[in-house]
């Protein structure tokens, strides 16, 4: 069956929390943030939420260079994975794993025209090259492309758990914050500081 029908407000927020995974998930890897924009038309929206994955050392070793693209990939996938958790909070219903795929497939595309997927793939490419995979099933870039997707992504959902509670608050937060003009929602950096604090005393008075 097809994912359900998102229209206006609901589309919105369904970015929200796309954008605030990528966000959230950049913070917990150790890059700067900047802002989120929310732009909504006709009924559907898209975003972008400002990330800054510049390496904090010279990536001078192999071990270095795994480390950061396995971060920056996390970076990526958590956006998707937090639209999963929202659609199944949202509509109350378990998605089948074609369902998942779309969302992974035609997830939120922001300004510079790719997807997630497209982002992810390409690094996921390099981190095959580098992990220099031996065993006769991984010679296939594609099947180790897949493997590694299959382990970061996992490895991403449980990072993702630590704070998905506290995510939806957030994104409740944010969702009754003043739009700068009908079509545009900008979060700086500074105000979704502000309100992570208060999302997260939220939801210890939650517990």
């Amino acid at each position: 069956m097809p994912l359900p029908e998102t229209l206006h407000d609901q589309d919105d927020n369904r970015v929200i929390h796309h954008e605030l995974g990528h966000w959230l998930m950049a913070r917990e890897m150790g890059f700067e943030v900047g802002k989120i924009v929310i732009n909504s038309s006709r009924g559907k929206a898209s975003g972008y939420a400002k990330v800054f994955p510049r390496a904090s050392s010279r990536l001078d070793t192999a071990e270095a260079v795994d480390d950061y693209l396995s971060r920056r990939v996390r970076v990526l996938l958590a956006g998707v994975i937090v639209e999963i958790a929202w659609y199944k909070k949202t509509f109350g219903e378990s998605l089948s794993d074609k369902d998942l795929k779309g969302i992974y497939e035609n997830a939120v595309i922001d300004r510079s025209g790719i997807g997630d997927k497209g982002k992810a793939e390409e690094l996921l490419a390099i981190l095959a090259g580098i992990r220099g995979e031996t065993r006769a099933m991984d010679k296939d870039l594609n099947n180790q492309i897949r493997v590694l997707f299959v382990k970061i992504y996992r490895e991403t959902e449980q990072i993702v758990e630590t704070f998905l509670e506290m995510l939806f608050v957030l994104a409740d937060l944010i969702s009754s914050e003043p739009w700068q003009d009908p079509d545009m929602l900008e979060m700086e950096k500074q105000r979704l500081t502000e309100l992570v604090g208060i999302a997260v005393g939220n939801t210890a008075i939650g517990a």
